[in-house]
């Protein structure tokens, strides 16, 4: 009579099987991590991205700040808002109606009212 011998593994069937169910929560786990890698990968650009455009729209509120607080400003403001001239210029106002008024012959000069009735007339 001869003995059959019979592995270990063939022995405990039952530890096969956990094995096997703890390999695949293993994979199961390991997939969703590497989703969530690939995912966090994918919002990390986005964010890179947001600040670079962010970074720009600082650079150029930066720029207009500078912009607006310089000399060149006021001075362009003055004169485009305020009718104001330097000294030895002349102010010279065109009708709203500047179209209408080119296609006429008779060209009518308006008067040119005086600086503190331009300053009333603004604020007014």
């Amino acid at each position: 009579m001869k003995v059959k011998k019979t592995g270990f593994w063939e022995n405990h069937r039952w530890l096969q099987i956990i094995l096997a169910i703890a390999g695949v929560a293993l994979i199961v786990n390991l997939a969703k991590d590497t989703l969530k890698l690939f995912k966090s990968a994918e919002k990390l650009k986005s964010a890179q991205q947001q600040v670079e455009e962010l970074e720009k729209e600082a650079l150029s509120l930066m720029e207009k700040k500078e912009y607006y607080q310089s000399d060149e400003f006021v001075e362009e403001e003055a004169r485009n808002k305020l009718n104001m001239v330097k000294e030895g210029e002349i102010v010279v106002i065109l009708p709203p109606n500047v179209k209408e008024t080119l296609g006429k012959t008779e060209l009518k000069q308006e008067e040119i009212l005086p600086y503190w009735r331009q300053w009333l007339n603004l604020f007014l």
